[in-house]
């Protein structure tokens, strides 16, 4: 349900389980978990793309319990997202039809998320009787607390058009030029400096951390020591 190919340092993550919307059973939780490990020290760039109409609806809600109780089912997503926050490279999502719960959350975890014009999206957590936690630590960085909050607790659908306007996305494009927009910006990227790309991730994650009054002279000091680096 989970495929994966490496060219290089590239690799290709695939949901393929067309038939279910590539809803996310625990099984496809635990392969993508490894996968995004083991990339950790092999890949400069992970793209994510869906088979089938959807990307992802989220969380397969017909799934059998976890046997060890509700704990041991939030450690998987809790694995899935720790591996996602601690991939050096850069992430892309290639996002098309229905994008839903967990799967709007591989998004926001993505560093670049290229949607097709007609995607659909919906935090639909709270609609299914349950506060999305794992949702709610990351979409602060991409929403104002209003924004989010009108999201979570309506759980409304909503499309491309207004997810770009939001920040939930890098950029749109029609459908049908969706695959081949992600596959050149992944060679795009590919022919950049890795050391470059990894360097701009990790200095825009850690400057937002960073007080306004003291980012000129973090920046004077990140930007000398890449130069002696490079040296």
């Amino acid at each position: 349900m989970i495929g994966y190919e490496q060219d290089g340092k590239v690799g290709r993550l695939y949901l393929q389980r067309s038939s279910h919307a590539n809803a996310f059973t625990s099984e496809m939780l635990e392969r993508v978990a490894k996968l995004m490990e083991s990339a950790k020290n092999e890949a400069d760039i992970i793209a994510i793309h869906a088979i089938g109409e959807d990307f992802s609806v989220g969380r397969d809600r017909g799934e059998p319990k976890v046997v060890g109780g509700p704990y041991d089912s939030f450690r998987q997503i809790s694995r899935v997202n720790a591996a996602f926050a601690n991939f050096p490279g850069i992430i892309i999502s290639a996002i098309k039809g229905r994008i839903y719960g967990f799967g709007l959350g591989i998004a926001m975890r993505s560093d670049i998320a290229i949607a097709a014009d007609s995607s659909r999206f919906k935090l639909d957590e709270v609609s299914l009787g349950f506060p999305p936690m794992f949702l709610m630590e990351v979409i602060l960085d991409h929403l104002s607390p209003k924004r989010a909050l009108d999201l979570i607790l309506s759980s409304r659908e909503f499309g491309a058009v207004d997810a770009l306007e939001m920040g939930l996305i890098s950029r749109t494009v029609k459908e049908a030029q969706l695959e081949n927009e992600v596959d050149e910006f992944v060679k795009l990227l590919g022919n950049r400096n890795s050391h470059v790309l990894r360097k701009c991730k990790s200095y825009l994650r850690t400057v937002k951390e960073i007080p306004t009054s003291a980012r000129a002279n973090y920046a004077l000091v990140e930007q000398v020591q890449f130069a002696l680096d490079g040296r």
